[in-house]
């Protein structure tokens, strides 16, 4: 009997490599390959000694391989082989123990067994890496795909700043270039958009502005109900309609628009879906500030009263379908949007020439509070007026980018308007509760009142 061969031992120092893992597998299955030749097929005593004495001990031990099966793809169980078929001893150099005929058969079924072991490491390691490989793809996909996206959103990760110049805005975000700073980067998060609330950028003021004023008017809708109204005896539910439906237009209007302009940095999506319900604010607003205006400048025409209230409600939805349009939305159509809502606010006049023909100047001023339907009317139009022409930024490009823009002066206008109109509201009733709310007195009479 010859030397007995020595099988090549894998390299284990890198057990956690996969190149290692599959060289240490086609290691393994390389010697059970060599030490699988066609002499286990033969049937001659002399072979079957042969390879009772030395090819079972060619092969790699068991503990070998359980700890390069370990290393390459987790604990495997490897059945040991069987001892020899005749002292029951591993390793049995008896040559005469090669006489059971079931030995031969058991050893080629041990080390086929081996074999098959090798390949499935082979496989199971060349499956893992490819797994491994799709993995590690993927996650450097996300990894490039998050940094885009925080570069789009302009996250402070990388050192980026949470807002950025109008050179640096996407398209859909540009609408005023004598804005030249201090606009927030594309979100395309609602939590994003809200966040921003907490840092100052070129719509902190639009926001805060009309989120304060909204949360007001919360505040004074009880105060009206319990209060003001019921200073009166005469009051009726009517009363509280008119009151409520201004006070309703105007928390309407001011949470559209605090909502726009937090959520405009989103997404063009979102920011033109919101654009339209800020729209939808506006008319609101309007429209609500007629309805106690024509109540008390018609007090006691209840048919004037029908007529006008039917009317700004018609105007209104036409409003609103016309800025539902794409093309009214963009900064071509600003003057048109500016005029047709001072269009729609206008309007207005109409009714408060009719009351003044019915009462009198003198008598309007009281029954109709037009001192404060005019000082309302004039904030209202000073404020589209700037936005509309863009003053004063269009004169000092760059100086007004965080703070006096013309759109911010148009929020600070809109909150006064509606501050003025309140008080003429209640001016207004408290006219006809204290002097005439049967509508009995004589106009006469009522004219005498305010001479």
């Amino acid at each position: 009997m010859g030397p007995t061969p020595q099988p090549a031992t894998p390299s284990r120092q890198s057990s956690s490599s996969s190149v290692t893992r599959t060289a240490s597998a086609l290691d393994i299955a390389g010697s059970v390959q060599a030490h699988t030749s066609p002499h286990e097929h033969q049937t001659s005593d002399s072979t079957e000694a042969n390879i009772c004495s030395t090819d079972l001990h060619g092969l790699p031990p068991h503990d070998s391989l359980v700890s390069l099966a370990d290393s390459a793809i987790g604990p495997v169980k490897i059945q040991p082989l069987a001892p020899c078929c005749s002292c029951r001893n591993d390793g049995c150099n008896n040559a005469n123990h090669s006489e059971d005929p079931a030995f031969g058969h058991n050893l080629a079924s041990e080390k086929a067994s081996r074999k098959e072991t090798a390949l499935a490491i082979l496989n199971s390691n060349d499956s893992n890496d490819s797994v491994s490989h799709d993995h590690r793809n993927g996650e450097a996909e996300m990894d490039m795909a998050e940094k885009g996206m925080d570069d789009l959103r302009g996250g402070t990760s990388e050192g980026h700043s949470r807002t950025c110049t109008w050179a640096e805005l996407p398209p859909w975000m540009k609408d005023n270039p004598a804005i030249r700073t201090g606009y927030r980067r594309p979100t395309l998060s609602y939590r994003k958009s809200i966040a921003s609330l907490w840092y100052l950028h070129n719509e902190s003021v639009n926001i805060w502005s009309h989120l304060l004023g909204a949360v007001t008017c919360l505040i004074v809708a009880p105060i009206v109900y319990f209060k003001v109204l019921g200073l009166f005896d005469t009051a009726q539910w009517t009363d509280v309609a008119v009151f409520y439906g201004f006070i309703a237009g105007a928390i309407i209007c001011l949470t559209m628009s605090a909502s726009f302009h937090t959520f405009c940095c989103h997404s063009e999506v979102v920011s033109s879906r919101w654009l339209r319900c800020d729209y939808v604010g506006i008319v609101f607003l309007i429209v609500g500030s007629f309805y106690p205006a024509i109540y008390y400048g018609f007090y006691c025409y209840k048919m004037w009263q029908i007529i006008y209230t039917s009317l700004i409600t018609f105007f209104g939805i036409a409003t609103v379908i016309v800025v539902f349009q794409p093309k009214f939305r963009t900064p071509q159509f600003r003057w048109v949007r500016s005029g047709l809502f001072l269009a729609l606010g206008l309007s207005g006049l109409v009714p408060i020439g009719h009351g003044i023909v019915l009462y009198g100047f003198r008598l309007s001023r009281k029954a109709s509070a037009l001192d404060y339907m005019f000082g309302m009317g004039g904030a209202y139009v000073i404020g589209v007026l700037l936005y509309g022409s863009r003053t004063p930024e269009c004169l000092f490009p760059g100086k007004f980018d965080n703070f006096m823009a013309s759109h911010q002066i148009f929020h600070i206008c809109v909150l006064i308007g509606c501050g003025i109109h309140f008080l003429g509201v209640y001016k207004a009733m408290e006219f006809w509760h204290l002097n005439d709310a049967q509508c009995t007195v004589p106009l006469d009479q009522l004219r005498a009142l305010v001479a």
